[in-house]
């Protein structure tokens, strides 16, 4: 009997050595990065969603920072993830959030060139300039790296349909070749 209760506090002794450490006070945990799992059920369905799907973070201007809004969508393809992004808003996103993508901005391709990914845009978002062009791309930056990529680079067709790099406008002014979000340090909260 001495053996079973000598098992038992051992085990006991284990298994609290095992939790999960307690922190002295409850602590508040940033919105974008609890789970989505985790997060609680919802009454309405959320703007785009789909039966199924996966949740993916598209980037939008909140002020002068970007912020990541979460939708559903049936895959984390880069294009298809992309091209929700240039959609714009929905009416059920939370209000003072704003995008600087022009609305007739396309996505033409995509394709991964090792840890960058190759971005093919038609050349509406050239139509703007200055700070609003370089939150443009920001956006498109942001969504991209949380594909798991480290780096984008952008190309657009010119006149001959011949796909041409475009420098990026940064924070430290035009740049060629591939960008990544601290390209970018501005926009982030």
């Amino acid at each position: 009997m001495k053996r079973i209760l000598l098992l038992v506090v051992a085990l006991c002794a284990v298994a609290s050595a095992c939790g999960i450490p307690s922190d002295s006070a409850p602590r508040q945990i940033a919105d974008d990065k609890v789970p989505f799992g985790l997060l609680g059920p919802s009454t309405t369905t959320p703007a785009n969603s789909e039966p199924g799907g996966v949740p993916v973070r598209l980037y939008f201007l909140d002020g002068t920072r970007v912020r990541a809004l979460i939708r559903s969508l049936p895959n984390r393809d880069p294009q298809s993830v992309l091209n929700e992004l240039v959609k714009g808003l929905t009416d059920s996103d939370p209000t003072g959030v704003t995008t600087a993508i022009p609305r007739d901005t396309q996505i033409l391709k995509t394709a991964a060139d090792a840890q960058t990914l190759v971005v093919t845009l038609n050349n509406a978002i050239l139509n703007i300039s200055g700070a609003e062009q370089k939150n443009a791309f920001g956006q498109l930056v942001y969504t991209a790296t949380d594909l798991a990529f480290n780096s984008v680079r952008f190309r657009i067709p010119d006149a001959n349909g011949v796909e041409q790099d475009v420098p990026t406008p940064t924070d430290n002014g035009a740049k060629a070749g591939p960008v990544d979000p601290s390209d970018f340090l501005s926009l982030q909260s």
